[in-house]
């Protein structure tokens, strides 16, 4: 009788917005916490079955009544991910939150803070950033006999340590090979396995991730926007890295955000990409589309520093297919549009590289640009044998497993960037700093 009780009591609470059944799942990975803004957040969950999903909030210290979001369904066609959003959540505010499946409470909780209202009203916030580089995850049975291509997965933990405020991951998140290149079940399997590692979860669930994708992510390695399995490519990394913002129009992946007196864009190298034209356009990487996009963004932009992001190194001169210099005609025209524009506060970090270096472009009339090229996390390092930088700054090459934390410091008329890179175990490999009056 209890049992018929409570399938009814469960189908009827949700029955107008799904035909799921109660039947047991559970959160195979995740929550992962995307977007977090000042009046809205956005979760993201994977579980092993169809299920019907809520998330249970309230800010903390408080008393009042737990606060609900919307029910969102999982779904085998997506490997049953889901983005939930949580539309009552208040500035500046700390909140705990705990998943819901088919109506009931997971065990385990974690927390988020929104964004601060400070505009008009005091300085920008101070806050941290962690940058990662290449992940991959080892699988039996599809690994290359005596090779080990992913390791270290302590790192995250590390990462964590350090405090960061948000993370971004700058391409080659998942590492495709050819067992997965050619199905959707290929794709989805590999981004579920590379999401799967125990020590990440803590750091998924505690701050907002944010994702582009590399070479690795996309499929066969160079594919651009004829690639046949572009499609597919898309909707699987979108199903993992959900965007802040869809950008109307747009036939990648690119985005933005906004964090404090920070803007963030975060470039598709790979939609736009078609390195054979025909007889009336040009070899581009980024696109005209793109690009465009990216210029208005940065006119109408207020805020202090405006970092650019992509899966592929930006500055680095080296004609290499895995550079934007490889298309040298659109790189130096978008270069020269950006400084005609007189745009101020632009910082590059770039990933796609199983190296890491701080790439600096200088020039006569105007400011320094400056390109953190990201290696790997938890990938194989590899040298960077094939080619020349010679716009790298001494001291700045690592190849070993490393991430980045970037700190936006100081008062609002002397903002600082600061740059330390750091190994596995959390030791400094060198640092940098550049004053926001110094790149205007």
């Amino acid at each position: 009788m209890f049992a018929l009780f409570r399938i009814f009591t469960c189908v009827l609470s949700f029955s107008l917005l799904s035909l799921i059944t109660c039947v047991h799942a559970a959160v195979v990975n995740g929550p992962m916490l995307s977007h977090i803004d000042m009046r809205e957040a956005k979760i993201w969950i994977q579980t092993d079955n169809p299920s019907l999903l809520r998330v249970a909030y309230k800010a903390a210290g408080n008393d009042t009544a737990t606060l609900w979001s919307l029910p969102v369904e999982t779904n085998s066609e997506l490997a049953n991910t889901a983005v939930i959003t949580l539309d009552q959540v208040k500035p500046g505010t700390v909140y705990n939150y705990q998943i819901e499946i088919n109506g009931e409470l997971t065990s385990t909780g974690a927390s988020f803070k929104t964004q601060t209202f400070y505009h008009g009203r005091t300085p920008a916030p101070d806050f941290r950033v962690a940058v990662g580089g290449a992940h991959y995850v080892t699988e039996e049975g599809f690994e290359p006999p005596y090779q080990i291509l992913g390791d270290g997965y302590n790192i995250f933990s590390t990462i964590l340590e350090t405090k960061p405020d948000l993370m971004l991951w700058v391409g080659n998140t998942a590492h495709l090979r050819a067992s997965e290149y050619h199905t959707k079940t290929g794709y989805l399997k590999r981004y579920s396995t590379a999401r799967s590692v125990p020590e990440m979860q803590s750091l998924l669930a505690q701050i907002p991730n944010y994702g582009v994708w590399g070479n690795a992510d996309y499929g066969v390695p160079f594919a651009g926007k004829h690639y046949s399995y572009r499609q597919i490519a898309k909707e699987s990394f979108e199903a993992f890295w959900p965007r802040p913002v869809e950008i109307a129009g747009s036939n990648g992946t690119n985005t933005r955000f906004t964090y404090a007196d920070v803007d963030f864009f975060l470039l598709d190298v790979h939609s736009y990409r078609d390195e054979t034209p025909d007889a009336s356009t040009r070899p581009e990487i980024l696109g005209e589309q793109q690009l465009n996009w990216l210029r208005q963004e940065l006119l109408l932009s207020k805020a202090t520093f405006k970092v650019i992001i992509a899966g592929a190194p930006i500055l680095n001169p080296a004609n290499n297919r895995g550079n934007l210099s490889y298309v040298e005609r659109e790189q130096s025209k978008w270069l020269k549009t950006l400084r005609d524009d007189d745009i101020s506060g632009l910082f590059f970090i770039s990933g796609g590289n199983y190296y890491g270096e701080l790439t600096r472009l200088v020039h006569a009339s105007s400011y320094n640009l400056y390109d953190l090229s990201i290696g790997p996390l938890t990938a194989k390092p590899k040298e960077s044998d094939d080619e020349l930088n010679f716009f790298r700054m001494p001291g700045s090459s690592i190849v070993e497993r490393h991430f980045a934390i970037i700190d936006f410091t100081g008062p609002e008329e002397d903002r600082l960037l600061s740059i330390q890179v750091m190994g596995m175990e959390g030791n400094v490999i060198w640092s940098r700093s550049i004053k926001a009056n110094t790149i205007k």
